[in-house]
Parts: structure tokens; C-alpha cells; sequence
């Protein structure tokens, strides 16, 4: 009962912290003869000067200036006067601004009070925008990373309310310091294993799954009045360019893509989507045929620039009438193939994209350039101007900027920030209510009871696992060294909670570090096995010696793509080498997948298999508590998880959210995707556990059943 009462303080607390961050926190004074008061949409839209209606549809980033990170906009008072040259729709932050809570709340706070100043017929606030999925993709180093898309997904009957808390919870965290958009959730369907750019971001390779757990997570973001936006229309799930960096091509056609990659956006829609992402991806089968900037070439393109897929099929097929924002226009998509006349990088070439993103019926230009010296500030300043000349010259209708604008401005208002102007006098307030929000114990509580929801068990041959961690000789490696930490700690809580012998002999080769008595029946090794400065395999003396003694080795496999999975590459010649002399001992392997759950196919002579489905974060020691908040950073929960579930602390539960093909080797030993499936969506196996008296217990390896019981260690 008292800790029932803890937990209902902590609550209300945190509720209350909320509520003084969403009440007190965000704007006032609103002005007298403001149409907005009224919500009077059309009236403002009317007031304002052409160039104020174009500047709304734009959203700059802010990562340095003059070389320098942006943290202190009292710092770059140039930055300052710039951003009030124009009325933009809102301000992209990215890690480059992020330090630490405190500093991050008055950024925010800053720039909405610098644009409060400014001469306008009307002040409308900024959308203050993060990328803050959650998992691999995340701006805030101080706050909760969360699992990720990917191992959402993975939990099962629990995934819904799951993607809900893991919306919740960033949402909690992007309000506390002032933000009003989360780019996020992502609703790629995740259907070429092969994509280079969604993978563990994606919910599923079922499309229904996907926009079930998309809709959950945006509603998680919406108790804290955050904006979600679902991305990326009309699906990056099929795959293998990365739209950074080059145009991706998709062949599927407008049926295909119905009864795929367009069916968690149909559905959000008809549940009331308010904002949309585009991908610079295109669509030959799909879209019309057009002439790029030379006058000669033809081909399509990219969706964010095609009336078709936009207008024709976003707006009038599939009902839409939220807000469209562009993926960023700095992407190297936007940037091959001379699409438009003009030189790539002039003011030029980007007012005729955006006449053609625009002219498409997209409402917001994310990121045309980054507003990072003053050269760019006269870009910006061409670049408004250009596009204002569209409209003047009848290339672009003045109706289909009003269009543009009054979405944005309904969208505003529907959230509570249009109509108001930012004080910034109870920054201090905020701050100190963030504080108690963000990377909260709460927080990383909720994060490490869906990471061990996750975890799934996909292989479990000759009682490999779990581990009894009482009389055995085990090694447990990660692949990188500064990743050791992590595992150190999740053995440290496994010896704490009596899972781990207290006095197992524990020799780290990693940190040089070692503990326990060297008579205890167990001895445990941990190391890593690749060199990241050298890229080539870490393998010394004493780890083949350790590896040669041991009963079990589990491995941390890390997969961010199939390159990795080559036979020529140092990963793969490591783990495989690694297995062979395991298994020439007399030794089990368990390999761990850290990221994407494909590697489980490359691997498939081991033992035992356990996913995690993400990796990023494993290098921050969770124990590394941060000055600000007295919490941790944004660590790795997923990871800890999966190397507790090796003993007897967490017993898997998790069903794989993705088919996995299996793989096929050319002549040349270069591998590639088969079509066959070797594990497919929903495997999930259990530890079978038969309890004698007191905390003795026997495991039955590769079972499907679970016999759990109070009696034993707890794992209920």
C-alpha cells in the first residue's frame, strides 16, 4: 500500500508539473485588436502582406551560426535580428541545440519571445518542431530514449497501450521545454528488409499493425497537447536509397501502394490526422511523367514535389485536409538530377522546387536551407521574394497560399498557440517544471518495462538459455568497447537481485577491471570483439582462452544494413569466427540481435537467438546520472534488457513484428534476401520453467510453453 501511495505522489507531481509547463508556462498577453482572440482565422489571413503569408509556410533550422552550435539565442544577436526579418511558421531544433534541460528550455522560450517582437500586422507563434521518435531517431541526449518503433511493435497484446506510452512520455518531454510538433510517428510500413533508412523505426511489416500503433502513439503525444505528425507519405518502407542522400525509387503501383504503403495513412486520415510528412521518394508506376530543369531529361518527381501524389492522391482520393509539411529540402533527393532550372545550391534553383512542392498542395517548406551565417540570411530573403514573384506573375495563385496558410493557422489554433504572444517571464517556472519531467525516474521506469516486453526469443536449442548463472563458465560480448559499461551494470543489478552468484568471478578485459572471489563456480568474461578505430576484429589472448573455457558465449550483434552481413566484412568475419571457435570447444552461442532482427538468418548455425531491436545509446553509462534533472541520460534500456533475459530476470515474451527472409549466397559468396521466409512475423518462443522447493528450478530450452510460479524467482 505505501508503495501504491509513492507511486500516486509521484503522479499527481508530474501531472502537476505538466500542467504548470501546458498553463502557466506558454504565452500571454495577448494583443488587444488581435483577430485571433476570436479565432478568427480568415481575418488574419486577410491582414497579412504577402510576404508574412509565404514566410508561415516556412520552417528554418538553426544549428549554428558562424561555425557555432546555437544554445543561447542572447549569444548570436545577428541570428536574433535575422529571425525576425520574416513572419516564419516555426524554428527546427536539432541535437546541435540541445545541451541539457535547462539551456533547452530557454532556447525555446528565446526564440518564441524574439518573435513575439517583431513588426507584423499580427504575431503568430512559432510550431516548434523536434524529430523526437524515440529509439535511434532523437534530439535530446538528457531526456528518455524510449525503445523504439521496432520493439514496440515486438510486445505484442501490450503493443498498443505500449506505442501509446512511448508517445506519452516523449510528448511529456517535448512540452515540459516548449515544443508544440513532434515529427514523429513514423508509419512506414517496413516491408524491404532491405531499406537503408526506416528498418527499427517502423512499427511492423503489417500495414494494419503499423497504423494501429501509429494512432496509439500519436495519441500519447496529444495528452500533452504535441502535435504528431505521421511520416513518410506515401511510405519509405520499400526502400534501398536513403532519401539524404539520393532519389529513391519505389515501382510499386497505385493499386500495390493501397494495400500497402497507404493503408496507415488512409486510416489515420479517417481518424483525423492533423499533419503529414512527405518523402522525396518517386513513384514511375504511379506518377505522371514530367521535364526536369534541362528542358530534355525526362522522369518523375519526387512525391513531395508531384501534384499527383500530393493533390490528386493525399488531398482528394484519400480525404485529407491537415496540414502537408515537406521532409527537409536540403535532402540530397531535392538535389540530383537538375529537377528545376538553376544552379543546385542558389535561391534560384530552391523558389522553383518550392513553386513546384507548393503548386502540388503542400503547406509547409521544411528546411530550404539552414539559416546558419549571413549569406543566408539573404538567401532567405531571395528565397521569399522568389516565391512572392510566383504569385505576383500567376504561376503560383495567391488563393493557394491563403489555402496553405489557413490550414496552418486552423492547426495553430486547434492547439491553443496561435493568438497568443510569448512573455518569457515565467521561464523559470518552466524550467524548473521540466526538470522534474524530463529523462524522469518515471520516465526510464516505464522505458525498461517495455524493453523487457520486447525481447523475443526466436531460437533456443539444447537449453542453451537461460543461463542458471551459478555454475558456469559464460562470456559475454558487445561489439564495441565503450559498450562494456552497459553490460557491466546489467550484470551488477543481476548479482544485486541474486539472479548472479554475488561472489561469480567477474574478469571485464574490456575496462581491466575485475570482482568476485576466483573460487566461485562462476565465471563470467566480458569483452568486445571489434576495434571501430582499426575496423578490423578484436581478438586477443586472453579472449580465446576465455572463449575456449567457456560452457555459453553470448554475442552482440549490431545490423544496420546488409552490408555488414557480407562475407568480406570485418562484423561478419568477427561473429563468425567467434562462433566457430566457440562451438570447436564444446560451447553453446547465443546470439544477441541488437538492431535490425535480419542478422538472425546470417547467423543460424547458433543456438540461441534473442532480439532487442535497437542499439543506439549502448556507449551512455546508465548509471551516469545527469546534473540537471538527477536522472539519466538518454541510454539504452532495449540492449540491458536482452542480456538480463540470457539468466533468469526477464523471461522473453516478445513476437517478431517483421517477416525474416531467409538469405541466399550468388557464386561470388555475396549474399542477398531470398524470397523465402525463415522466421516468420509472430514467432515467439517461451522459457519453460519446472520449480522444485525453495528457488531451485530446471529450464526446458526451445519450449513454446510458459510455466511461471509465484514460488520461484519472480519473474511473474
Amino acid at each position: 500500500m505505501a508503495s501504491l501511495k509513492t507511486y500516486a505522489r509521484k503522479s499527481i507531481l508530474v501531472f502537476m508539473a505538466i500542467a504548470l509547463v501546458l498553463g502557466l508556462a506558454s504565452f500571454s498577453g495577448v494583443k488587444e485588436a488581435q483577430a485571433a482572440e476570436e479565432g478568427d482565422v480568415a481575418a488574419i489571413v486577410s491582414g497579412m502582406s504577402l510576404d508574412e503569408k509565404i514566410s508561415q509556410m516556412i520552417i528554418p533550422a538553426i544549428r549554428s551560426w558562424n561555425g557555432a552550435n546555437v544554445t543561447d539565442l542572447g549569444a548570436v544577436p545577428e541570428l536574433a535580428s535575422a529571425l525576425q526579418k520574416h513572419q516564419y511558421g516555426g524554428v527546427i531544433l536539432y541535437g546541435a541545440n540541445v545541451v541539457d534541460v535547462e539551456q533547452t528550455t530557454r532556447l525555446v522560450s528565446a526564440l518564441q519571445a524574439n518573435n513575439s517582437q517583431m513588426t507584423a500586422s499580427t504575431n503568430i507563434p512559432y510550431f516548434m518542431p523536434v524529430d523526437e521518435e524515440g529509439g535511434v531517431v532523437l534530439r535530446f541526449s538528457m531526456g528518455t530514449r524510449m525503445n523504439g518503433n521496432m520493439a514496440v511493435g515486438a510486445t505484442g497484446d501490450a503493443a498498443v497501450a505500449n506505442a501509446q506510452t512511448s508517445g506519452k512520455i516523449l510528448g511529456e518531454e517535448c512540452a515540459a521545454m516548449g515544443f508544440n510538433v513532434d515529427f514523429a510517428p513514423v508509419v512506414d510500413v517496413n516491408n524491404n528488409p532491405a531499406n537503408p533508412v526506416i528498418g527499427i523505426r517502423s512499427f511492423s511489416d503489417d500495414p494494419a499493425r503499423v497504423a494501429e500503433l501509429g494512432a496509439a502513439y500519436a495519441n500519447g503525444l496529444g495528452a500533452s497537447n504535441v502535435i504528431g505528425t505521421y511520416k513518410h507519405f506515401p511510405g519509405h518502407g520499400n526502400t534501398s536509397v536513403d532519401s539524404h542522400l539520393g532519389t529513391p525509387s519505389v515501382t510499386s503501383t497505385y493499386e500495390e501502394l493501397k494495400a500497402m504503403e497507404l493503408v496507415p495513412f488512409q486510416t489515420l486520415i479517417e481518424q483525423g490526422a492533423d499533419m503529414i510528412m512527405t518523402a522525396h521518394i518517386t513513384y514511375p508506376n504511379v506518377d505522371d511523367e514530367v521535364v526536369f530543369g534541362d528542358g530534355v531529361t525526362r522522369g518523375n518527381y519526387p512525391a513531395t514535389m508531384s501534384e499527383k501524389m500530393m493533390n490528386q492522391i493525399l488531398r482528394k482520393d484519400m480525404g485529407f485536409n491537415g496540414v502537408i509539411v515537406t521532409d527537409a529540402l536540403e535532402m540530397g533527393a531535392l538535389y540530383e538530377n537538375a529537377l528545376v532550372p538553376g544552379e543546385a545550391d542558389s535561391a534560384e534553383y530552391s523558389v522553383n522546387i518550392a513553386e513546384k512542392v507548393i503548386n502540388a498542395g503542400v503547406d509547409i517548406l521544411l528546411l530550404p536551407k539552414d539559416l546558419n551565417a549571413p549569406d543566408v540570411v539573404t538567401f532567405y530573403d531571395d528565397y521569399i521574394a522568389g516565391i512572392a514573384q510566383l504569385v505576383e506573375n500567376g504561376t503560383i495563385t495567391e488563393q493557394r497560399i491563403d489555402e496553405s496558410v489557413t490550414r496552418i493557422l486552423n492547426l495553430k489554433q486547434k492547439y491553443g498557440i496561435l493568438g497568443m504572444v510569448a512573455s518569457g517571464a515565467d521561464v523559470d517556472q518552466k524550467v524548473a517544471a521540466a526538470k522534474q519531467i524530463v529523462g524522469s525516474e518515471a520516465h526510464h521506469a516505464d522505458e525498461a518495462a517495455i524493453a523487457k516486453q520486447a525481447i523475443t526469443l526466436v531460437k533456443n536449442e539444447s537449453t542453451t538459455l537461460p543461463f542458471s548463472g551459478y555454475d558456469s563458465n559464460i562470456v559475454l560480448l558487445c561489439r564495441d568497447q565503450n559498450e562494456n559499461a552497459l553490460i557491466a551494470n546489467a550484470l551488477t543489478q543481476l548479482q544485486e537481485t541474486g539472479v548472479v552468484a554475488s561472489d561469480a568471478y567477474v574478469n571485464n578485459l574490456a575496462s581491466g577491471q575485475t570482482s568476485g572471489s576466483q573460487n566461485s563456480s562462476t565465471k563470467i568474461t566480458i569483452d568486445y570483439y571489434y576495434d571501430t578505430a582499426t575496423s578490423e576484429m578484436h581478438y586477443t589472448d586472453e579472449l580465446k582462452s576465455a572463449i575456449a573455457e567457456a560452457n555459453a558465449v553470448a554475442c552482440l550483434s549490431k545490423m544496420f544494413n546488409l552490408a555488414s552481413l557480407q562475407p568480406d566484412g570485418a562484423i561478419y568475419q568477427s561473429i563468425s569466427t567467434l562462433i566457430a571457435d566457440t562451438h570447436a570447444a564444446g560451447g553453446k552461442f547465443a546470439l544477441i540481435s541488437g538492431h535490425l532482427p535480419y542478422d538472425i538468418a546470417r547467423y543460424s548455425d547458433v543456438e540461441a537467438m534473442v532480439l532487442a531491436y535497437m542499439s543506439s545509446g549502448t556507449a551512455v553509462d546508465p548509471t551516469d546520472r545527469n546534473v540537471n534533472t538527477g536522472a539519466a541520460g538518454a541510454y539504452n534500456a532495449n540492449i540491458a534488457a536482452a542480456y538480463k533475459a540470457l539468466f533468469d530476470d526477464v523471461a522473453p515474451t516478445g513476437a517478431l513484428p517483421v517477416n525474416v527472409p531467409a538469405m541466399v549466397a550468388a557464386d561470388d559468396g555475396t549474399v542477398s534476401y531470398a524470397d523465402t521466409i525463415q522466421h516468420e512475423r509472430g514467432t515467439s518462443l517461451r522459457y519453460a520453467y519446472q520449480f522444485t522447493e525453495g528457488m531451485g528450478a530446471s529450464h526446458e530450452g526451445g519450449s513454446t510453453e510458459c510455466e511461471l510460479s509465484l514460488s520461484g524467482l519472480g519473474l511473474l
